[in-house]
């Protein structure tokens, strides 16, 4: 509020009463207007309070021609002001109008957390309840991989980030004693691995639940894949380096064969293609090209027969790995629409469809069951042994006219929703194999 006081008139009498008219004028904000409220009042000027001649004529020049301004301040005692009454709609704005007016808040934000059965509202600020806290990157982290010895109860956890480094990290449940009321904090060592890549660490993992007791066969290996194209094995044991792979461009994800983890599977982002390697001899033994866009994911089906990889280009193919031949094609198109066969990736207004982005396997009571989420919001269950598409599941519902979670584009013409399903799994053949669950941008995770 923007208070200015204008002395309008001022009218001196040598009488022992004079009456003085101020003005005052203020201006509010809120309606953009500005109002006026004279205030009366009466005071009793003594004689000797009244300005001398001299005083008086500085209010002239020596030609009479113009009247000079007496710009001292003039202050009014508390006791001689009348408060104005002001109507409640009239009453000017406070900051935090202001601030409210211009999308600001004066609020601490809260974290709504909605279901279809109602919506609990939780502390935007809540108490670390993590057991460890590791800390070692820069940057953000990308990938993290598991894999834990029941023998010695130690959790090896490998993770890769934004800041080009891969980590090792050892924790291992503490064998001090505790209180009944708390529990031991566990015992964590981490180590930089020893390759410097040159661009982001994208993928890393663990062979570990593929291999025999036989470790002549194969060893434990822990493989790190990043954007500068490099694969690099370690030993999840000790973190040394066991071998370096030369692979495609943008490595985006690296996944073992089931069947004792000795063959390596790498899909590239940046030209399409999936490389496998045979790890004992360090060689490549196929390199799977068809995709017309960036490989998103891919794996090998539990039976280690085939391989399948999800792309981009709005297709889910299956590969022999012995021969590096195309086996099949699941071809997605917007809405929701499948197809198989071969040929572009474009629907029939010459469109682009919605990338894939996740792939999951081992659903069905059978084992044959892939699901791979979709970036229009859309997830598809298929059968690769009947090569059929078995459900279409939409995940993200398109509201009808609530946009408050879009945001606009890059070139700010067209509304994009938070719609791409970004990670799919089947639930264990212990629990219900015919279960599966899709996570999106959106924030929601459903169970199908």
């Amino acid at each position: 509020l923007v208070v200015s006081i204008t002395l309008h008139n001022i009218s001196l009498f040598r009488d022992t009463t004079t009456s003085i008219y101020n003005t005052i004028q203020y201006n509010t904000t809120q309606h953009n207007t500005t109002q006026y409220n004279t205030i009366q009042y009466n005071t009793n000027i003594m004689e000797n309070d009244l300005p001398t001649p001299s005083a008086a004529a500085a209010f002239t020049n020596e030609d009479d021609d113009e009247i000079d301004v007496d710009e001292t301040p003039l202050f009014l005692d508390q006791s001689e002001v009348e408060e104005v009454q002001v109507e409640e709609d009239d009453m000017p704005m406070s900051d935090d109008d202001d601030d409210n007016e211009e999308g600001g808040t004066t609020s601490a934000p809260t974290v709504i957390s909605a279901t279809d059965t109602g919506a609990t509202k939780v502390a935007a600020a809540e108490e670390d309840m993590s057991k460890v806290k590791l800390e070692t990157h820069t940057g953000q982290v990308y990938a993290v991989a598991c894999s834990y010895n029941s023998t010695n109860q130690t959790l090896s956890i490998v993770s890769g980030g934004g800041d080009d480094r891969a980590y090792v990290h050892k924790v291992q449940a503490s064998s001090s004693s505790s209180s009944a009321t708390t529990s031991p904090s566990p015992q964590v060592e981490s180590k930089l691995l020893e390759y410097l890549h040159k661009d982001s660490v994208s993928c890393v993992a663990f062979n570990t639940p593929y291999v025999s007791s036989d470790l002549t066969k194969t060893p434990h290996y822990c493989a790190v894949g990043a954007y500068d194209g490099t694969i690099v094995l370690y030993d999840p044991l000790t973190g040394q380096k066991c071998q370096e792979l030369e692979g495609p461009s943008d490595v985006e994800w690296v996944e073992f064969h089931p069947k004792g983890g000795s063959v390596l599977l790498a899909g590239s982002v940046a030209d399409g293609t999936i490389w496998m390697y045979h790890l004992p001899t360090s060689k490549c033994l196929q390199v799977f090209v068809g995709h017309e866009s960036g490989v998103t994911a891919g794996t090998f089906t539990p039976d280690g027969r085939w391989a399948l990889s999800a792309s981009s280009d709005g297709t889910l193919r299956i590969w022999a790995p012995r021969t590096g031949m195309n086996k099949h094609v699941f071809r997605f198109t917007a809405g929701g629409n499948s197809g198989s066969g071969s040929g572009g990736y474009h629907n029939n207004d010459d469109e682009p469809v919605p990338g894939l982005t996740s792939i999951g396997v081992g659903g069905g009571s059978d084992g044959q069951l892939i699901i791979t989420g979709a970036e229009d919001g859309m997830a598809y269950v298929c059968h690769y042994g009947t090569k059929k598409v078995v459900a279409s599941l939409r995940h993200f519902e398109p509201p009808l006219s609530d946009t408050s979670n879009a945001r606009m584009s890059e070139d700010d013409q067209e509304m994009e929703l938070p719609m791409s399903v970004e990670a799919v799994g089947f639930a264990s053949t212990h629990v219900n194999p015919n279960w599966c669950a899709t996570g999106g941008v959106d924030g929601i995770l459903k169970i199908w």
